[in-house]
């Protein structure tokens, strides 16, 4: 009876050993594991989110890369189109001057033609018709009339062939006052120049020319 008393008292002590033993070991493991699973969890995480921030900060970056392409590019093109619109414009007004400078040309060319051959047939008339030198005389006359003095200047031929007729002329518009007819060769045939304490009057054919020219001209 005490053997078994001592073999029952030696093996509880054995039993309760090897139970606390299993429980320890089975705890702890599963505390392992549990944090094990916790610490993967958590490197997964950020190994997510690093992914995450990563892809984030490539497309940001890209789209900056994209940004800042077409800004530059579109800087470019904007210094191009400026450069390209000044020189549209230079060649327009380049074009725009030429073009004046051409017209004003041909212009002057134009009328100084048409000066030169109403000069010839002015000329050609004035030897058919002396009435036409008479009627240039009136006219200049009758724009002195009314000053004390009046010298007439004709070509000498003019002056021996229309003295007569110019005098008659005179006393009709300038009435009493005088006036004194000179024979001058510098003047051109068929024409007249009338000198007053005011001024003078060219009434000689190129004169009258030049003056049509400035008037088509001006």
């Amino acid at each position: 009876m005490a053997g078994i008393i001592k073999a029952t008292g030696r093996s509880e002590p054995a039993a309760k050993g090897a139970l606390r033993a299993f429980q320890f070991d089975d705890v702890g493991r599963s505390y392992l594991d549990r944090v094990r699973d916790e610490a993967a969890r958590i490197i997964a995480d950020a190994r997510e989110q690093a992914a995450k921030i990563k892809a984030k900060a490539t497309e940001e970056g890209r789209q900056a890369a994209i940004q800042a392409a077409q800004a530059s590019l579109a800087n470019r093109l904007d210094q191009q189109l400026t450069s390209v619109l000044a020189a549209l414009s230079q060649a327009a007004q380049s074009i725009t001057h030429s073009r004046q400078q051409w017209q004003q040309h041909w212009e002057q060319h134009t009328v100084e033609l048409a000066t030169a051959i109403a000069g010839r047939v002015c000329r050609g008339e004035l030897g058919r018709r002396p009435e036409i030198k008479l009627q240039w005389i009136r006219e200049a006359l009758e724009l002195a009339a009314g000053n004390a003095e009046i010298v007439l200047r004709l070509h000498p031929d003019d002056a021996a062939a229309l003295s007569s007729h110019a005098e008659t002329i005179a006393k009709q518009l300038t009435g009493a006052a005088p006036v004194k007819i000179v024979a001058d060769d510098s003047l051109t045939a068929g024409g007249c120049r009338v000198e007053t304490q005011f001024g003078s009057l060219d009434q000689q054919l190129e004169a009258q020319l030049a003056r049509i020219q400035e008037e088509l001209l001006g």
